[in-house]
């Protein structure tokens, strides 16, 4: 895969006005990095987040699941329930030799930031050393585990950041990257993009736009299932299906698919890492009389099977 093509899918741009002014210290430019790993080695890495930081200001953001190198380990998914991360949603993903070049041009040369450097930066260099690659410096590394001598979840108390979906990588390496700031006296400035969940992620895992336009009637495939003329919502990872391809079969059936749950809401789809907010919102619906239908992975199988 080209990794231009490899960085246009998986990179989200910050939308928002860049509201500190251009200055010319290199300590507030910098990539946040964060690991997931299937199992203890270092070379059984399945996710990646990275955050680009310049002139204090998150830029653009990075994510990716990555086939992990197979081992006699692998295929007991001792980390899973840590991260939520299943062997089959990754196992058909590009691995780490394929996106490299996408990882080094999103680094570009800038500093890595991570919290606990011990871990992510052994698990960047076993991988590089496996697959006898190069091209980044993993020596240029500041390490606010190192700085603070505190958790993620301790700095998040300690900051005032919110801590919504630790071990996702993304949301991880958005709060290392903020933990610095702080400590460079610089702390984040909230964006209309808001802070960084599982459920606003994109790549492989974000729905497409086109699979959010209800079709017109005589391009629905089947009115007779639950999802005819249904408001829907899609969240978390599945194992079946890819986020678009779960998209597209729902669309076909007549449905309109949102982004986000609200009081017209009739089904919400759930795979597994759903995002936090989404299923509080479930809550808060129906504790208030709203009747949302929660169909599950294996429910849904069950549903199509039946029904188409």
């Amino acid at each position: 895969m080209d990794h231009n093509d490899f960085i246009q899918r998986h990179i989200q741009e910050e939308e928002h006005v860049h509201r500190r002014p251009l200055n010319d210290d290199p300590n507030d430019d910098f990539v946040a990095i964060d690991f997931e790993t299937m199992t203890s080695k270092r070379t059984s890495a399945c996710a990646l987040g990275m955050v680009k930081v310049i002139d204090g200001v998150i830029m653009q953001k990075f994510y990716t699941l990555i086939n992990p190198i197979r081992d006699i380990h692998t295929d007991k998914q001792p980390n899973r329930p840590i991260h939520g991360i299943s062997l089959s949603s990754v196992e058909k993903t590009f691995s780490f030799k394929e996106i490299f070049e996408g990882i080094k041009m999103f680094i570009n040369g800038y500093p890595i930031v991570c919290h606990n450097k011990g871990f992510d930066i052994s698990v960047l260099n076993s991988m590089m050393d496996f697959y006898g690659l190069e091209g980044i410096d993993t020596t240029n590394v500041i390490c606010t585990y190192s700085m603070t001598g505190l958790s993620i979840s301790e700095c998040c108390e300690r900051f005032g950041i919110p801590e919504i979906n630790h071990h996702d990588a993304l949301w991880d390496a958005e709060v290392c990257a903020r933990i610095y700031l702080e400590l460079l006296g610089k702390p984040i400035i909230e964006t209309k993009c808001g802070f960084y969940s599982s459920e606003d992620s994109f790549g492989d895992h974000k729905l497409n736009k086109k699979y959010r336009t209800k079709l017109d009637e005589d391009e629905v495939t089947d009115k007779s299932t639950i999802f005819y003329n249904s408001k829907v919502v899609i969240t978390g990872v599945f194992e079946t299906y890819s986020r678009n391809e779960l998209g597209e079969l729902i669309q076909k059936l007549g449905a309109k698919i949102n982004q986000s749950i609200s009081t017209q809401t009739n089904i919400v789809i759930v795979g597994e890492s759903a995002g936090p907010r989404k299923m509080e919102k479930i809550t808060e619906l129906k504790d208030a009389g709203i009747d949302i239908r929660i169909i599950r992975e294996q429910e849904l199988l069950s549903i199509l099977n039946r029904e188409l």
